[in-house]
């Protein structure tokens, strides 16, 4: 069965529903998670997408990310997409919800931080799945490295607000 998931207006407000395949050929705007993991240590983990995925192939991206499905809250989402991509258990502490834009492909973008001592597992569809210490995302994103439009724009924003990590859970 194709997965469908909520179309929303300006407001976030569900108006309709469209199936997920394809849904970004399209100007429909839609919900979407992206969640920050961080070690111990304080270091992020990131994904390098795979070269197989229909946007930013190859890019570096949140350590887990995804659609919302129809009806699905973005806690649930989040839950999911952690446990299909990371296969770590987590708290998730929810930081805020992004707005429409070019940058996030017309999502509305929940984004939570957690924080493991487990290591996760490498998803299908990615690459390869790394940590970074903050000064070492900065540099990536200074020196020209491929990164997802949505995980800079979430990623600045979480610099500007005091870049909470997963501890205050």
């Amino acid at each position: 069965m194709e997965e469908m998931i909520d179309i929303v207006d300006e407001n976030n407000r569900v108006i309709g529903e469209a199936p997920r395949k394809g849904i970004h050929k399209t100007d429909k705007m839609h919900r979407a998670v992206h969640i920050f993991l961080f070690d111990k240590s304080g270091r992020m983990w990131l994904e390098l997408r795979s070269a197989d995925t229909d946007t930013f192939p190859l890019h570096y991206n949140s350590a887990a990310a995804g659609h919302v499905s129809k009806g699905e809250s973005t806690l649930n989402a989040a839950i999911r997409e952690v446990d299909e991509e990371l296969g770590v258990p987590v708290k998730l502490k929810m930081l805020y919800t992004q707005t429409p834009s070019e940058a996030t492909a017309n999502e509305f973008i929940t984004l939570y931080v957690a924080m493991t001592d487990k290591e996760p597992r490498k998803h299908e569809m990615t690459e390869k799945l790394e940590r970074f210490t903050i000064p070492e995302v900065d540099k990536m994103i200074s020196s020209g490295v491929k990164v997802a439009p949505s995980f800079l724009t979430l990623y600045k924003w979480w610099k500007e607000n005091g870049m909470v990590k997963g501890e205050e859970q």
